[in-house]
């Protein structure tokens, strides 16, 4: 029996690997603490408590201790809100939602997070779930998901000479300065990202509109392909490493 203080979170299941012959090892995101890594015990041999509860990017209600030392939480029941079976019957969405959940990953540690990526996750695997264009969640999610994290991109003036974003003006994005630089100011041989009116426009929308208005926002094809393309290489360079998942997209 485990006597620490039990809590009630709302969580999306990020990883699940068996544990010795009857338990699971679970990582989860949750709503108020972030990442955490809890045992289900005896999850295997559950026929009530965590049967078809713990797959990857199922959405949950948890009753879980809080892990202190670096030890492991303690998943006592798991209550399936939404197991996305949309999602996961589709290939496109899924190898979309697989990507979304390597960021996650690899920028959050343990009882980190931030307070507004909980509702981006939600949002982004019900959006998939729904039938919203993969792609277009995909960049809708990145986009936000780096400003949340710290590492906006700046897309609203030159770096080099800071002038504002002009519609007369040609602008390319320099990964490893994390922002953009007008024509002038562009560097030849330099690695950068050429970048249209139209897509900054539809990047600056996706980072102000509000959530439950995301889905409203439209990319041209031009627009997905700049995007996807200057948000899968900045996420290299911040990370420091290939994005494994990303191969496996269905563009």
């Amino acid at each position: 029996m485990n006597n620490k203080q039990q809590v009630e979170s709302a969580a999306i299941v990020l990883d699940c690997r068996e544990h010795g012959e009857s338990d699971v090892i679970v990582t989860f995101f949750c709503r108020h603490y972030g990442r955490l890594t809890g045992i289900a015990k005896g999850a295997k041999r559950s026929k009530k408590r965590f049967v078809n509860k713990l797959e990857i990017f199922s959405s949950l209600q948890l009753l879980h201790t809080v892990p202190q030392n670096n030890r492991l939480a303690f998943i006592a029941e798991a209550d399936l809100c939404d197991g996305f079976l949309s999602l996961r019957n589709n290939i496109s969405c899924y190898t979309t939602a697989s990507v979304i959940r390597e960021f996650v990953l690899l920028a959050t540690k343990e009882m980190e997070g931030d307070d507004g990526l909980y509702p981006l996750l939600i949002w982004s695997l019900s959006s998939l779930n729904s039938g919203r264009p993969p792609l277009i969640v995909l960049i809708l999610f990145l986009i936000r998901f780096y400003a949340l994290i710290g590492y906006s991109p700046i897309l609203d003036s030159c770096l080099e000479c800071g002038q504002q974003l002009r519609t007369d003006k040609t602008y390319c994005f320099h990964v490893a300065s994390g922002g953009l630089r007008c024509s002038k100011c562009t560097e030849k041989g330099t690695n950068r990202l050429k970048l249209s009116q139209g897509t900054l426009k539809s990047l600056a929308a996706a980072l102000q509109q509000p959530l439950e208005r995301l889905n409203r926002l439209q990319f041209s094809k031009n627009s997905q392909e700049e995007a996807l393309t200057f948000l899968h290489s900045y996420g290299r360079q911040l990370f420091q490493r290939e994005i494994v998942s990303w191969a496996f997209l269905i563009k």
